[in-house]
């Protein structure tokens, strides 16, 4: 687990200027909506009340997400890989890759989430097992040749004895992100406590933006669990050959 996170640290630290710049080109104008809207259109809309503020500010951020996750996203794993295999990557070669991927992984994500959804709603451990069995459907659609049903079928494959392992590695690793996510947020907002300001919009959007960046590091962990799977099928297929 540990060495997995290390990992994606590294991949992540090492390439701050591509991964940064490609979450970004998503995240920082959906970030200027949502401090917008947090500070100027949601207080008034609901009078002041903290949770339908909350439900609005998430169903915008979902919504964002859902539009143009499979943009950055596809773009992070493709990225991921090319540095794996040691070839050198670009902010424009990445995003070509993933635009060109985001139709396909858009209704593979939709139609994964209905079915992790209805497992949820059934009862929440088959929710859970679904969840663990697709996780690796987003970098299969982006790096083989395959979407929907397929791309679900070759995820289930890939966890096949690593499902708890992911899960474990999962939850350690947004632990860390919330942490670090504290941390800023904290220093950040050091300053305008001094001064006797709850709140400014530059050092709101400032934060969401560290945010977005950081909640990268979930998507390569998951990356490298799906590339350490696809060598481990590759090894055995060479052995059988030879």
């Amino acid at each position: 687990m540990i060495q997995k996170i290390r990992e994606a640290s590294g991949l992540l630290t090492t390439n701050w200027v591509l991964f940064s710049s490609i979450v970004l080109t998503v995240w920082l104008p959906g970030s200027i909506l949502l401090v917008y809207l947090r500070l100027y259109v949601f207080p008034e809309a609901t009078g002041g009340d903290e949770f339908r503020m909350l439900a609005q500010e998430l169903r915008v951020s979902n919504a964002i997400e859902l539009a143009f996750g499979p943009i950055y996203v596809g773009a992070i794993l493709h990225a991921a890989s090319r540095l794996k295999q040691g070839l050198r990557t670009t902010y424009g070669e990445s995003m070509s890759h993933a635009a060109r991927k985001s139709f396909k992984l858009l209704g593979t994500r939709i139609g994964t989430g209905l079915i992790v959804l209805a497992g949820f709603i059934a009862l929440i451990i088959p929710g859970v097992v679904l969840a663990l069995r697709f996780a690796l459907v987003d970098a299969v659609v982006v790096l083989e040749n395959v979407e929907g049903k397929n791309a679900r079928n070759l995820s289930a494959r890939l966890t096949q004895g690593k499902r708890w392992n992911i899960l474990g590695t999962i939850v350690l690793t947004l632990l860390g992100v919330v942490i670090a996510i504290s941390l800023i947020s904290f220093i950040l907002y050091l300053p305008l406590s001094l001064v006797g300001q709850d709140e400014n919009f530059v050092i709101a959007v400032i934060s969401e933006c560290i945010n977005s960046i950081l909640l990268v590091l979930p998507i390569i962990v998951l990356f490298l669990f799906y590339w350490d799977a696809k060598n481990q099928q590759t090894v055995p297929q060479q052995e059988d050959n030879q």
